[in-house]
């Protein structure tokens, strides 16, 4: 459960914190925290960093490159917020030590695997050792699920976000994810398909698994997420660090809306969707191979009566199984149920 090396700030511990909400890294959630460095730091950000996106630690190595200038209230903000993450890191890795005994007592007989462990120990967690549920809480396995304001949010499938993320069995859902790409690439050139009005969905079965959906903004023909979305990226983080959700690979799905050419809206997606997986790799440490990603543009748009209308513009987090020793399981491909 060792995730990568999470890029912090090094700022002075003298920092101002005055006008900074404080973060309890034991229940405050990552769509909090990155909802109030959007608060705090978009206007610093739109200044210094309008070109940095938030994967790979590029917004965190530029506020640092110009802590002279940002405000004090982002400096703040941005120190706590990169604490959080080295703090919830640490933690994660010291689990397997700290729970060793309560593993052997309550989780002997589960199969071997990051996942299956951390789900038996969720379930047990009324008798685990006090140092044992302590370093859960410091991992943030149990932070709250908190969407908050989000403005651009779309649909969930229900008012639980573990529950519609949730409701697939334990086994690897069928999606050739390479071949789809080929599938998506053809239909953009198909002159059956020009008309956006009855343009029909391209793989209407994915609206059937489970999943979360979300309206992140991106900067204009861009692939750069904007600080209005960070929350929205912080609670795919959040939801994919669940216990209940920690055994299951996931497949983030980009669309557009019919504003452009095809092709171009295609490529944007697929762009917009590698870089929301970037930003859950790091800063948040989630396993690269827990995730997939595939772009189709606008040729599964949500409102064929308007094609242009903003709620196409949307990302799927869909679920598409669990695989034995998860997080670092493979991306989904190879079976036979979406060709």
């Amino acid at each position: 459960m060792i995730g990568p090396k999470v890029t912090c700030l090094a700022l002075a511990a003298t920092l101002i914190v005055a006008g900074a909400e404080r973060l309890n890294a034991q229940t405050i959630g990552y769509a909090e925290a990155l909802g109030a460095l959007a608060t705090n730091c978009g206007s610093d950000i739109g200044k210094f960093c309008n070109r940095a996106n938030l994967g790979g630690g590029a917004v965190a190595e530029c506020l640092e490159r110009n802590q002279a200038k940002v405000s004090p209230r982002c400096k703040a903000t941005a120190f706590e917020t990169a604490t959080l993450l080295k703090k919830r890191a640490a933690a994660r890795s010291a689990v397997p030590r700290v729970c060793e005994r309560d593993q052997l007592q309550l989780c002997g007989g589960i199969q071997p695997g990051d996942a299956q462990i951390l789900g038996c120990m969720y379930a047990s967690r009324n008798n685990l050792s006090q140092a044992c549920r302590q370093a859960l809480a410091d991992s943030g396995y149990e932070a709250r699920l908190d969407p908050g304001p989000l403005g651009s949010q779309v649909h969930l499938r229900s008012g639980d976000i573990v529950s519609s993320l949730a409701g697939v069995e334990n086994t690897a859902v069928g999606l050739d994810v390479a071949r789809m790409r080929q599938i998506a690439a053809q239909a953009v050139h198909d002159p059956s398909r020009n008309d956006p009005y009855h343009r029909a969905p391209l793989f209407e079965q994915l609206n059937n698994l489970a999943q979360l959906t979300i309206a992140i903004e991106f900067d204009f023909n861009s692939a750069r997420i904007s600080p209005r979305s960070y929350r929205s990226i912080g609670l795919m983080a959040d939801a994919l660090y669940h216990p209940v959700l920690y055994g299951y690979c996931f497949l983030i799905v980009g669309h557009t809306d019919a504003v452009g050419g095809r092709e171009y809206n295609l490529k944007l997606s697929d762009r917009r969707a590698e870089a929301i997986r970037e930003a859950l790799v790091n800063p948040f440490g989630i396993g690269r191979q827990r995730i997939d990603t595939l772009g189709l543009g606008e040729e599964q748009l949500l409102n064929r009566s308007n094609p242009k209308a903003a709620e196409n513009r949307r990302v799927q987090l869909i679920n598409v199984g669990q695989l034995p020793n998860n997080p670092d399981c493979h991306p989904v491909v190879g079976l036979q149920n979406i060709r």
